[in-house]
């Protein structure tokens, strides 16, 4: 008994799977945006941004002398430097030496800082170093906070301290017993940066203490700048499609360019209704992702595409249909390599990473995901349809290919 072949992949096969599928994931980010729309970051829909931690007060620091005192954090390490006529002192107080918030206090007492004293047990190896850093010392207390395990804030808790500010998007930063949180608020009609931060603060002060609350980065995007970045962003993706199109229409034919064009509007929708369904955020990391996850999903469809072009001129005896599948397959072990390189380097940034890095990653490891999806399936696909009304012209391929790019 004579064993059955095993029949080789035929991508075109699966076409209209395929676009069935797409066109419903498609469909469905679509229906999101009319429901409930993007969730957009600050630099796209205007606002207040503040990453802050909540953590202990280890002592407050003051200088009254005629030095100029300051103080600085250099590799988690608190450094006090004091100039004067007669020269620089630097002093680091390392942790192997000064292992806890009451040593340190102590040496800066030594080089005549005032201190005051909150918690003197607090590892000096987790210091915060915040916002106010470095710090020119006076008479106003400068605070220095450690972190410590026991801090006992949730993300609920940020929540309900923010309550009564309306809107406010809250996200953990790092692992949870970090006490690390990202705070997003819209900004009201006519409020500027110290109205808002003044609300923020006021409202995290009163439920955790003052002293408690370390500001670690502050963002502020008014409404003109965020609506002319958005239209700048569109504008940019629709320029980068339409020379695209034009330099693949010269490289190739007008019915590549097509198609090309076709899988990548796919991707930048995949890529949307993706973020719609799922509710990530939307901000010039997205845009950042968009327009990588273009050139990834050019570069497999050109290199499909130059294979089909060489495939035509050599294999005349078979059908297009059968030159675009076999291309395909012959491109296959590339797209497969290349995706899978770059998602080992993307993937633990997307399950590891916090903030805008992550979302970066998730977006690109989706992106990549569409990518090589279109570039298989969809792409050689648009290219047979287009080729019913732009057939291939073997003689015509030939004569192109002594004025084509090398």
């Amino acid at each position: 008994m004579e064993k059955k072949m095993k029949e080789p992949f035929n991508s075109l096969k699966y076409r209209y799977i395929a676009m069935a599928c797409s066109a419903i994931f498609i469909i469905a980010g679509i229906i999101m945006f009319f429901v409930a729309g993007f969730v957009t970051g600050i630099d796209f829909g205007s606002g207040y941004s503040e990453e802050i931690k909540v953590s202990p007060l280890g002592f407050s620091a003051s200088y009254t002398g005629d030095k100029t005192a300051v103080l600085s954090v250099e590799s988690g390490i608190l450094t006090l430097t004091l100039r004067s006529p007669e020269g620089v002192e630097t002093v680091s107080f390392d942790p192997a030496q000064y292992p806890l918030s009451g040593d340190v206090a102590a040496a800066l007492e030594e080089h005549g800082i005032d201190t005051a004293v909150a918690d003197p047990l607090l590892p000096a190896s987790n210091l915060i170093a915040g916002f106010g850093f470095p710090a020119v010392l006076s008479d106003t207390p400068v605070r220095v906070n450690y972190a410590t395990d026991t801090v006992d804030v949730t993300i609920e808790d940020i929540r309900e301290a923010l309550s009564s500010l309306g809107s406010v998007n809250v996200q953990t930063v790092g692992k949870e017993s970090d006490a690390g949180f990202q705070i997003k608020v819209n900004v009201e009609e006519g409020e500027g940066q110290s109205d808002v931060e003044a609300r923020v603060n006021g409202a995290l002060f009163s439920a955790f203490g003052e002293e408690n609350i370390v500001i670690m980065r502050a963002d502020f995007v008014g409404p003109k700048f965020s609506s002319s970045l958005f239209r700048d962003s569109v504008l940019g993706i629709a320029l980068a499609l339409v020379l695209i199109l034009g330099y693949i229409a010269v490289r190739f034919r007008i019915a590549y360019a097509l198609s090309s064009i076709l899988a990548l509007v796919h991707d930048v929708l995949a890529m949307l209704s993706f973020i719609l369904i799922f509710r990530l955020e939307v901000s010039s990391t997205t845009i950042a992702a968009v327009l990588t996850i273009i050139g990834y999903s050019l570069n497999n469809t050109i290199v499909i595409f130059d294979r089909i072009r060489e495939n035509v001129k050599t294999e005349k005896r078979l059908t297009v249909s059968e030159i675009i599948s076999m291309s395909v397959r012959q491109s296959m072990t590339r797209t497969v390599i290349t995706s899978l390189t770059t998602l080992f380097a993307i993937v633990p940034l997307a399950f590891l990473g916090s903030g805008d890095i992550q979302l970066f990653a998730v977006n690109l490891t989706w992106g990549l995901l569409a990518g090589a999806y279109s570039s298989v399936f969809l792409a050689p696909a648009f290219l047979l349809i287009f080729n019913r009304f732009m057939p291939v012209n073997v003689e015509k391929e030939k004569k192109e290919e002594e004025y084509s790019l090398v």
